[in-house]
C-alpha cells in the first residue's frame, strides 16, 4: 500500500493554535476515505479533477458531521462551490493511488481549516459544534437478531473522528450489563461511560437500540432506523450517536444563559478530576471557576446555556449527578440517582 502525505508542518501548527482543550480537533476536521476516479487528457489533469472533487465531497460530509439537518438549509449552493471548498481545505492525504497516462484513481483524505470554517458558519448564522463528546466504550449487544460475534466483528476498533468517539469493547454481550460489570473496561480505555448497541430485528431488517451507562446511572439514547445489513446498522448507530450529541450540545444564539453556583462533593482526587473536567469541557458551560476548595469539596461557579434539565442530562452523560438541596445545587460523581 502506497501512502503519500502532502501535509505541511503549517497544518499541524494550525490545529495546535486553533484549540487548547480539544487535542482531537484535527480528527474532527479530517474527512477520510473519499474514492476518486477521473480520466482526462493527462494524468496531471485527471489528478487535479480528482482532488477538486474530493474537496467538495469532503466539505459536504464535514458539514453533515458538524450541523443538524434543519440548520443546513441556511447554507446556499455557493458554500459548496469548488472555490469555497478549495479555500477551506488545508491539506490532502493520498492513499491507494493508481495512475496511468490518462487515469487517476485513489482514496483521498481532506483536512479542513477550522478557523475559516467556523468563521463562515458563524457569518451565515448556522449553529454547529466541533467539540467531541467524551469517549465511551461501545459494547455490541445481540440476543437473537444475529450471532453476537458477527455483530461485534463489523464494528471498527475505534472511531476517532466522530463527534461521539468510541472504543469498541472486546467483550460483546447478549444483554445490557450493569455499571459494575463494564466499569473496569471503561476505565482501561480512558472512557467516561459505555454505550450498549443492542441489535434487534431480523436479517434484512435490523435496527439498533442505544443505551448509555455511566456511574450516574442508565439513560436510553434511542433507536436507529431500520437497515438491511450489519454494516449499515453500524453506520446508522454511529450517526444516531452523533446526532444525539449535536442536539444536546449545540448552543443557539437566542438561548438563555444562567449564572449559577454549586457545591461539588467528592471523596477522592479521581472524582474531583472527573467533575472538574465535566464542567470545564461542557459545551453548555462558560466561565467555569473554582471559588474555594477543601479536602472533600469545592465551591464552583459557572454560566450555563439552556434549561436546568438539559444541564442535568449533560452531566449524567459524563457520570456526574446534579442534585438539588435546600442550600442549592450539589454536584457528585456517580451516586444513587435513577434515570
Amino acid at each position: 500500500m502506497k501512502k503519500i502525505s502532502v501535509l505541511l508542518s503549517a497544518v499541524i501548527a494550525l490545529f495546535m493554535g486553533a484549540t487548547s482543550a480539544h487535542a482531537d480537533l484535527r480528527d474532527v476536521y479530517t474527512i477520510s476515505n473519499i474514492p476518486v476516479d477521473h480520466t482526462a487528457n493527462t494524468t496531471r489533469e485527471a489528478e487535479a479533477q480528482a482532488v477538486a472533487e474530493a474537496k467538495i465531497i469532503g466539505l459536504n460530509r464535514l458539514i453533515e458531521r458538524l450541523t443538524l439537518e434543519e440548520d443546513r438549509a441556511l447554507l446556499g449552493e455557493d458554500f459548496y462551490s469548488y472555490s469555497n471548498a478549495n479555500e477551506l481545505a488545508a491539506a490532502v492525504d493520498v492513499d491507494n493511488e493508481r495512475r496511468s497516462t490518462t487515469v487517476y484513481r485513489a482514496e483521498l483524505s481532506v483536512v479542513y481549516n477550522p478557523i475559516r470554517l467556523r468563521a463562515q458558519l458563524s457569518q451565515r448564522g448556522v449553529p454547529f459544534i466541533d467539540q467531541q463528546a467524551s469517549r465511551v466504550l461501545l459494547v455490541p449487544v445481540s440476543a437473537s437478531a444475529a450471532p453476537v460475534a458477527d455483530w461485534a466483528a463489523v464494528w471498527p476498533r475505534s472511531d476517532e473522528g466522530a463527534l461521539s468517539p468510541y472504543t469498541t469493547s472486546q467483550r460483546p454481550r447478549s444483554s445490557v450489563a450493569d455499571w459494575s460489570a463494564v466499569a473496569p473496561e471503561v476505565r482501561s480505555v480512558g472512557a467516561t461511560g459505555a454505550i450498549f448497541a443492542g441489535l434487534v430485528g431480523t436479517e434484512g431488517d435490523y435496527a439498533v437500540n442505544l443505551t448509555r451507562m455511566t456511574a450516574a446511572g442508565q439513560t436510553v439514547i434511542g433507536r436507529t432506523r431500520s437497515v438491511e445489513t450489519l454494516e449499515e446498522a453500524v453506520a446508522a448507530a454511529s450517526a444516531y450517536m452523533d446526532a444525539a450529541w449535536k442536539s444536546q450540545s449545540i448552543v443557539r444564539s437566542d438561548e438563555a444563559r444562567t449564572d449559577s453556583t454549586a457545591v461539588a462533593r467528592f471523596s477522592d482526587q479521581r472524582s474531583w478530576n472527573a467533575m472538574r473536567s465535566a464542567m470545564s469541557n461542557s459545551p453548555l458551560i462558560s466561565g467555569f471557576r473554582v471559588d474555594a476548595i477543601a479536602r472533600d469539596g469545592a465551591l464552583v461557579s459557572f454560566t450555563y446555556a439552556g434549561s436546568e434539565e438539559r444541564l442535568r442530562t449533560e452531566f449524567s452523560q459524563r457520570g456526574i449527578n446534579l442534585l438539588s438541596s435546600p442550600d442549592g445545587w450539589v454536584i457528585e460523581y456517580g451516586g444513587s440517582r435513577q434515570f
